[in-house]
């Protein structure tokens, strides 16, 4: 029986440096992109705003969104 890894298997072509340099290249890409999701996400809520107001509706009656990777950081 062999005894395979589970997950995806490292390059170890890669000096450790440049897998580490790698990994932070890709944590930041990341970050900034949910930067951006969460900017989008706040802009679209004032405009779904706006629009409910202009429009005479009620407001949505969801509960606001969290911040952060987990979504559980107050806003």
């Amino acid at each position: 029986m062999s005894s395979s890894k589970r997950g995806r298997k490292r390059n170890d072509n890669l000096p450790p440096n440049r897998a580490r340099d790698v990994q932070r290249a890709f944590r930041a890409r990341r970050a900034a992109h949910l930067q951006a999701l969460e900017q989008r996400v706040t802009e679209l809520e004032e405009e779904n705003a706006y629009l409910r107001q202009t429009l005479h509706l009620p407001p949505a009656n969801r509960p606001p969104l969290g911040r952060g990777p987990t979504g559980k950081d107050r806003p």
